[in-house]
């Protein structure tokens, strides 16, 4: 009994780690295929699509189908995505580094305000790509989702951004691991953090509407 235990768990780690790999290589090649710099958006949404399929326990899951599908579905409106998002970020962050650089009251509450709004991106960032593929909202929507369901759900937000940086260091003490795992291994913590969330906000919402 042990040795079939011990079997199944070798073959659930082989199955994992085969998933993360093609994971891991799909969206490599399809962020080269767009040139990187108009791939990496849409590749990326199409990675987050496959592991929502993966944290709602779906076992047969045609990743290469579902992830060249999605990446030619999303193409235009990751990349619209992406790019306003770069937008807000360099602002952000070009405004924080600007008004540090003066004295003066005035530029300490500037630079207070500047540094809100780099927090408050980063609230988005944690969120942004697990709302997108989950809700299927407009762009704008999707930005304001994020944001309300980051400013609601705090432990989370720590959650996601502990994750994050175990992800970070793990990989830097380990290097080997990053052409297996790679980003993948983050968007599914990072998925399957928002998919508790998102459903826990429903759960309330029936129970406020059942109440």
């Amino acid at each position: 009994m042990n040795g079939g235990r011990l079997l199944s768990g070798v073959l659930a780690l082989c199955n994992w780690v085969t998933h993360f790999a093609l994971l891991n290589l799909l969206w490599i090649g399809c962020t080269l295929l767009g040139g990187v710099l108009f791939g990496i958006a849409p590749s990326t949404i199409a990675l987050y699509t496959v592991t929502r399929k993966a944290a709602h326990g779906e076992s047969d899951i045609k990743i290469t189908k579902t992830f060249w599908n999605t990446f030619k579905k999303e193409f235009f409106r990751a990349n619209g995505l992406a790019l306003l998002l770069t937008f807000i970020g360099v602002v952000c962050f070009y405004d924080l580094h600007f008004f540090r650089q003066f004295d003066g009251v005035i530029y300490e509450v500037l630079a207070t305000i500047a540094l809100i709004c780099c927090l408050t991106y980063i609230i988005l960032l944690m969120y942004i790509l697990p709302v997108f593929v989950h809700y299927k909202l407009k762009v704008i929507e999707s930005i304001k989702q994020a944001l309300l369901i980051g400013f609601l759900k705090p432990g989370n937000l720590i959650l996601m951004v502990v994750t994050g940086l175990c992800t970070y260091y793990f990989f830097i003490s380990f290097p080997g691991f990053i052409p297996i795992f790679g980003f993948t291994i983050f968007a599914h913590l990072n998925m399957w953090i928002g998919l508790k969330c998102f459903e826990n906000i429903e759960e309330i919402k029936v129970e406020s509407q059942a109440a």
